[in-house]
């Protein structure tokens, strides 16, 4: 199977299913033998014809005409063809409709279609005007861009014109390799020693004093950078993560603390880092609610070489959570939109409604309000989201604290002093973004029960 076939193979499953983008991805690789080569233009091709699926559809429009109704595959061939040549400067025109229309069968009428759109295409695509700004913003951003159109409108709406564009903008970059260094393991110099010598080029992270970023062409440059890469992500040297989620349990500071609960816990990379941060000792007790994460949970902690962990099935919207009141922190990193990672997960906006973000922040809400009365008197709470979304954030703390008058704000600048003053809000609340900070957008809010 080469990489056309492997990527049709992908984005058709996608469109049948509800799994997510990376998900089906690694089922399609597991699934059809591919060299690495091919791999990788496979998930290019996949992840840019997800993130940009609006505009293409926009441009693809202007070359076939509504009456034709194509079936999903050769929708998706079509968008295959378009992306190619609108976004992958390393593929020659020629090439890239060769390629795709080979993905048809061969002599066939359909076949004779795909190449004729994507030639017209080639030729004209240049000479096609999006929306004004001025008039149609809205329009502009979601088809130069590629957003929903009610996405971009409630971000307008909440942030303005400009911030939209920023974000939008950004979001649609590729996010780099980061990872987390396992210091139960080993040490930064050691490490940047390893893949320095094998060609690797890292460098750390910004903000997060643990992070390494690995810039993604050196380790395709030589077999034996990409083979040490794939090593070093199945040991356990390091952790795969966005710098911006290494941040909260920075926020959190468990050093001096003996028992955390962790709850959403799943899949396991903000419980290891407080564990590494507690270098083993105490003890975090991480719960999720589906076996199946708790599995994975329990596979990285292992992994990891984490042994201080306890792992729990909690339902924390009905189960009992009175173990909770022995801990001298409670973290939730609560389930969210995930706005602030569309770099990584660029099919989110388009499985996201205005419904749902109804729904997650009265759920949100629900779980800080089940979990609050097992807080010990003194006892810290901190919660989490890796949205950008102010209903899924800051409003979700101003009800709580408006319902639980016990607890109160600490500033996270007064715990994290390093981190630029853009980073947190007068409020307290720490507060990423991808245009401001180069980093996925996450939040975070460290709250304190009265004694």
């Amino acid at each position: 199977m080469n990489a056309r076939h492997a990527a049709l193979t992908c984005l058709l499953n996608l469109s049948e299913t509800d799994t997510s983008i990376a998900a089906a991805v690694d089922d399609t690789f597991s699934s059809n033998p591919i060299n690495p080569r091919e791999q990788r233009l496979a998930n290019a091709l996949v992840y840019g014809v997800v993130r940009w699926q609006y505009q293409l559809d926009w441009v693809l429009s202007h070359f076939v005409n509504p009456r034709f109704k194509l079936d999903i595959k050769h929708r998706t061939i079509l968008r295959l063809g378009a992306f190619q040549l609108l976004h992958l400067d390393g593929i020659p025109s020629h090439a890239a409709i060769y390629e795709t229309v080979q993905l048809t069968k061969k002599g066939s009428k359909t076949a004779g279609f795909i190449n004729a759109v994507l030639r017209n295409l080639q030729r004209k695509s240049s000479e096609l005007a999006y929306p004004s700004i001025e008039s149609q913003p809205v329009k502009h951003i979601s088809y130069a861009l590629s957003y929903p159109e009610w996405l971009v409108k409630h971000w307008i709406n909440e942030h303005g014109l400009a911030w939209t564009v920023s974000f939008c903008k950004s979001s649609n970059q590729i996010a780099p390799l980061t990872v987390r260094l396992n210091t139960l393991r080993t040490n930064r110099q050691k490490l940047y020693d390893l893949m320095h010598s094998y060609g690797l080029q890292a460098k750390q992270t910004q903000y997060a004093p643990e992070g390494i970023t690995v810039e993604n062409s050196s380790a395709k440059s030589t077999p034996s950078g990409e083979s040490t890469l794939k090593r070093l992500l199945s040991e356990g040297d390091v952790y795969v993560q966005d710098e911006s989620a290494m941040l909260i349990p920075l926020l959190l500071n468990p050093t001096d603390m003996d028992l955390i609960v962790d709850l959403c816990a799943a899949p396991g990379g903000k419980t290891s880092h407080l564990a590494s941060l507690m270098k083993n000792t105490g003890k975090i007790v991480a719960t999720d609610v589906s076996d199946k994460k708790l599995r994975l949970l329990t596979e990285n902690c292992k992994r990891l070489g984490v042994n201080s962990v306890e792992v729990r099935r909690t339902d924390i919207t009905k189960d009992d959570l009175s173990f909770v009141h022995a801990a001298d922190a409670v973290l939730i990193d609560a389930p969210c939109s995930g706005f602030g990672t569309l770099r990584r997960h660029p099919d989110i906006v388009w499985n996201r409604t205005p419904k749902q973000l109804i729904g997650l922040r009265n759920y949100q809400y629900r779980l800080l309000k089940n979990v609050a009365p097992h807080i010990k008197p003194g006892g810290l709470l901190v919660y989490s989201t890796c949205t950008i979304e102010p209903s899924e954030n800051q409003e979700v703390i101003r009800r709580f604290l408006d319902r639980f008058s016990t607890f109160s704000i600490e500033h996270a600048s007064e715990h994290l002093p390093e981190l630029p003053k853009s980073m947190i809000s007068s409020e307290g609340f720490l507060q990423t973004f991808p245009h401001e900070h180069g980093i996925d957008g996450t939040f975070a809010a460290r709250l304190r029960r009265a004694p």
